[in-house]
């Protein structure tokens, strides 16, 4: 089932015209350089959109020029870590089709005060569903954690999703429509 729900939201965010594609990447940077969360952190954790998955290219380029420390995952067999990303970053493919940084230094997961998370869908209740690899999920599971919020197209909300206990709660979700902390 939940293979037929990621398929589907999927292909609707690819199938967002390269217009609504942009628009969606500016207005999630204008509302995150907005948000007093966000800027009260000192490092944070970003992605490298695939799939159609919002670009967090204006973000991040707005956290370099506030000084913000930036990092992006790294997949290693049934692990994750964030690693240092700066514009002189090199980045290869990985084999799911996903950047990721080429011997840059890791990032202590403690160190990150947010990281704004990719997503297949969500609901208001800030469940997540993401590739189904479960990589956040294992990374955040503990407290403390950082701020996660999710990074989502307004075409990816579900009313409701199947969860697990396992499944790590966002704090918040950004989309072109704002930031929307969940209650």
């Amino acid at each position: 089932m939940s293979d037929n729900i990621r398929q589907n939201f999927r292909a609707a965010r690819r199938a967002l015209s390269k217009e609504a594609q942009r628009e969606h990447a500016s207005a999630v940077k204008n509302a995150v350089s907005d948000s007093f969360l966000i800027r009260q952190a000192t490092v944070i954790g970003c992605y490298l959109a695939s799939d159609g998955e919002v670009d967090l290219g204006p973000t991040i380029k707005l956290f370099w020029e506030r000084k913000i420390a930036t990092a992006v995952p790294n997949v290693r067999a049934d692990s994750m870590s964030f690693c240092a990303y700066t514009k002189d970053t090199d980045t290869a493919e990985s084999r799911w089709g996903i950047r990721e940084p080429i011997a840059s230094s890791t990032i202590d997961s403690n160190d990150l005060g947010v990281v704004l998370v990719p997503l297949v869908a969500f609901t208001d209740q800030g469940q997540r569903l993401g590739r189904g690899r479960g990589y956040y999920d294992r990374m955040f599971k503990s407290s403390p954690r950082p701020l996660l919020i999710g990074v989502a197209h307004e075409i990816q909300r579900a009313k409701k999703l199947a969860s697990t206990e396992s499944d790590v709660l966002l704090d918040g979700v950004v989309s072109e429509n704002g930031l929307v902390m969940v209650p």
